[in-house]
């Protein structure tokens, strides 16, 4: 059994019980527990087995949902067998049958007390959620948030807050705190949720003991600073210092070039620090196109790279880096990027389970026709999905027809974020970038594979097969009227 599980709960059950399972599966989710529930955790091409066979090795617990149709299912036979040889006395309460319907149980698991879920209930769910719990942990079921609590969805939301969504990329982050020094990259067009994910990877490497340095090229440096390399390195150097608390013996000199940060880093700045350190740099996109591009992230592969030198301090330095745009585009040699190494972690757009939740914490109280339709206007995109639930409950609600007729709209729900997009377009490279993308609306394809990967990085755009296509209906109406 491994110390570390990524899912508190798997649901074994029949495809034919799904829909009372799916509410069941929702009811554990919103109580803050890490549930695998196949529809969440098996997406398109996936290796079926494979997936199922992660999820039961590294779930706490394995709920089985009884039923005539579960009992007599193989799929439903493996996972419980499973379950039982990892713990055959039960003493870690892991195995727990829950009982859907008037059924026989099989004589391997007849001795193991089962839970009556035929009638449900709010107290039945709040029974389950504690015995899915930790058995060392006292369990917290968290009340849904009213209407007087929800903010603006603006920049980046703490883990902590109940309209905070987790995907399986919260999972893979938290185990990757859990090591000593681990590398990294966090991958996903812009307004997916990359910084909140790396604030909480960084929250958990202090939680397990390590320093943390947060680098956001957004808003620590000018414009000014970034011109000149070894100023920029300069103040960085100068950053990092001030984050791991101003040793003495480790206050940094002006910089000349990339070899005396080198330097520095590993005979000053680590060697005065204790412990594992974790560098993260957030808004990597900021240095696209600065002349000396390739050479700094060389040199964070290389920082990479001296870290299996168990003698140096570079053992103990772990890296974190946020990256929308396509990484050929910092670096052309792969031998020498940071991002083709360590862990690598993709943000997911959110699927229908997760806008059905949201719909609750929000209480929006959508129908399941309007929250289709809402999906297939956003296409999950995690900023605007927030974006269009505070439209519909926030201090001047709307209705969905009127958020849905307004959507790509210059005053409308999305206007702030439809015109910021327009204008980083035209701030960036002129009038090209938006003649690729009208060619990608016209056509489903774009004549430059530099500009696809641009807007890509910028979230307007996406492959379907061989096509490209905009991301969502709002941009590709926004964008065709421009």
């Amino acid at each position: 059994m491994p110390d570390t599980f990524l899912w508190d709960v798997f649901l074994s059950h029949s495809s034919r019980d799904k829909l009372r399972v799916r509410q069941l599966a929702e009811g554990l989710r919103d109580a803050g527990l890490r549930v695998w529930f196949d529809e969440w955790a098996i997406q398109p091409g996936d290796d079926i087995y494979a997936a199922i066979e992660n999820g039961l090795e590294y779930a706490r617990s394995l709920i089985l949902c009884m039923s005539q149709a579960a009992i007599e299912s193989d799929w439903v036979k493996l996972e419980r067998n499973t379950a039982i040889f990892r713990d055959p006395q039960n003493k870690g309460r892991s195995f727990i049958p829950l009982l859907l319907e008037d059924c026989r149980p099989p004589a391997v698991i007849s001795r193991i007390a089962y839970m009556d879920w035929r009638n449900g209930g709010a107290e039945a769910l709040a029974k389950l959620i504690q015995l899915c719990q930790p058995l060392n942990q006292k369990a917290k079921v968290k009340t849904r948030r009213g209407r007087a609590g929800i903010t603006p969805p603006t920049g980046t939301m703490s883990s902590e807050n109940p309209l905070y969504i987790k995907r399986e990329a919260d999972a893979y982050a938290m185990l990757a705190a859990q090591q000593v020094a681990e590398t990294v990259v966090i991958k996903a067009p812009r307004q997916m949720g990359k910084s909140s994910l790396l604030i909480s990877y960084l929250g958990a490497c202090q939680r397990n003991g390590k320093k943390t340095v947060l680098i956001d090229l957004a808003s620590l440096f000018t414009d000014e600073d970034l011109v000149d390399y070894p100023r920029f390195l300069t103040l960085l150097a100068q950053e990092m210092w001030e984050q791991l608390g101003r040793a003495p013996q480790a206050a940094p000199p002006r910089l000349s070039s990339q070899r005396e940060m080198i330097k520095y880093l590993e005979r000053s700045l680590l060697k005065a620090v204790d412990g594992v350190v974790v560098i993260a740099f957030d808004e990597t996109d900021r240095l696209l196109g600065r002349a000396y591009q390739s050479d700094f992230f060389s040199m964070l592969r290389s920082w990479h790279n001296q870290r299996a030198d168990l003698s140096t301090n570079w053992a103990k330095l772990g890296l974190a880096l946020v990256i929308s745009t396509e990484p050929y585009l910092f670096i052309k040699d792969a031998m020498r990027s940071p991002f083709n190494v360590g862990l690598n972690i993709e943000l997911r757009y959110f699927n229908e389970a997760e806008y059905r939740k949201l719909n609750r914490l929000y209480g929006a109280r959508l129908t399941e026709a309007e929250l289709g339709q809402l999906m297939a206007l956003l296409n999950g995109h995690p900023h605007l999905t927030h974006l269009a639930f505070y439209a519909l409950t926030g201090p001047n609600p709307m209705g969905y027809a009127a958020l849905s007729l307004m959507a790509a709209e210059r005053d409308g729900p999305f206007g702030v974020h439809l015109r910021a997009l327009e204008n980083k377009l035209v701030d960036d490279v002129g009038q090209r970038l938006l003649a690729t993308m009208n060619q990608i609306i016209n056509d489903g394809k774009a004549s430059s594979k530099d500009d696809f990967y641009r807007l890509y990085g910028a979230g307007l755009v996406r492959r379907d097969g061989a096509r490209i296509l905009p991301t969502n209906q709002i941009y590709a109406r926004f964008f065709s009227k421009l």
